[in-house]
């Protein structure tokens, strides 16, 4: 049998003994009955969660080895049964605490110790193949770990400002961008969490890989296009897939407002009108820098964006099916 077949196979398993509809949902029924399990013999947790305790309450061992096979982190079969998870030290504290979250969540699945499992780069997954499906499902069990309920939604609610989410990742020891997506998805309101970075038009990076195109730029009086702020993805929340915004990625925003004071590298919030193509109107911002490379910066040095929006009034939208488009984690 093909390794996706096995792996297919596994993933049709789980959610058949849990009684689920979809993968997500039986992989976030394992994550916090993990959570509730813990809880139970040691209270009340503290943030952020004690992701190597809980692996340790379930049998998995945590080593001072390095990941060997993968730049973040790996599950590997020791002998009798019996796992244990490497992580590489090199990588921030936050990416290391969700990398062993993520292999924790490879144990939700039958036969996790037939083999190594490492930790992909989630820019490179694509759904239809039943082993990267498989990372993104650890990726929402990390999440629901790293992040566990009750406790995220009711520290999430108070959320009123950039600031505010700052201190939210800090107190979970998360990165900002994971704080933001579980921030949505968590959330019983019409937002959506937003990440824009600085690039180009799809059309004129096109023309850039042009021979014909990049000697029309090299012309005196033509000026090479610039990268501007655009959306890149986007994570609805439920009530704003059932309202069925639709923002087009690549869509570049103007150069003021919450967005551009958090490129600028400050958090900031704010009620802006933002031009998102069908779902173009006002909204209440909240947005922080995120991560980025050096490579990636903004023309005058400017970070990427990561933020929560809410409409406050739509001009006119199209209604269209919403689909994430995003690597599912960090």
């Amino acid at each position: 049998m093909r390794i996706s077949s096995i792996t297919r196979n596994a993933i049709d398993a789980l959610t058949r003994s849990v009684g689920a509809t979809t993968p997500e949902e039986a992989i976030r029924l394992k994550a916090r009955e993990a959570v509730t399990n813990y809880c139970g013999v040691f209270g009340e947790p503290t943030m952020p969660f004690a992701v190597d305790a809980l692996a340790s309450f379930l049998g998995i061992s945590c080593t001072d080895d390095p990941a060997v096979h993968s730049d973040d982190a790996e599950l590997v079969p020791v002998g009798d049964g019996r796992v244990a998870i490497r992580v590489n030290p090199d990588r921030p504290e936050t990416r290391r605490r969700f990398s062993m979250a993520h292999e924790v969540s490879h144990t939700f699945f039958p036969h996790y110790q037939s083999k190594i499992w490492c930790r992909t780069d989630a820019r490179f997954r694509r759904r239809q193949n039943p082993d990267d499906l498989l990372e993104m499902l650890c990726d929402i069990g990390a999440s629901e770990i790293v992040m566990p309920l009750p406790w995220f939604v009711s520290d999430a609610s108070t959320v009123a400002t950039g600031d505010d989410l700052v201190e939210l990742a800090r107190k979970y020891a998360a990165s900002r961008e994971a704080t933001l997506r579980r921030y949505a998805e968590t959330s019983d309101r019409t937002v959506t969490a937003v990440f824009f970075s600085w690039r180009l038009k799809p059309v004129e990076t096109r023309r850039l890989r042009s021979p014909d195109q990049q000697r029309l730029f090299d012309m005196p009086d033509e000026e090479p296009p610039e990268r501007k702020l655009r959306l890149d993805y986007s994570i609805p929340s439920a009530a704003a897939i059932e309202a069925k915004y639709y923002l087009p990625p690549h869509k570049s925003v103007e150069s003021e407002g919450p967005l551009y004071l958090a490129a600028a590298g400050t958090p900031a919030q704010g009620a802006c009108q933002l031009d998102l193509g069908p779902a173009a109107g006002m909204y209440n911002v909240i947005a922080v820098p995120v991560w980025t490379r050096d490579e990636d910066l903004g023309p005058a040095g400017e970070n990427a964006v990561g933020a929560i929006i809410e409409p406050i009034e739509i001009a006119s939208y199209k209604r269209r099916p919403t689909t994430p488009r995003h690597p599912l984690f960090s």
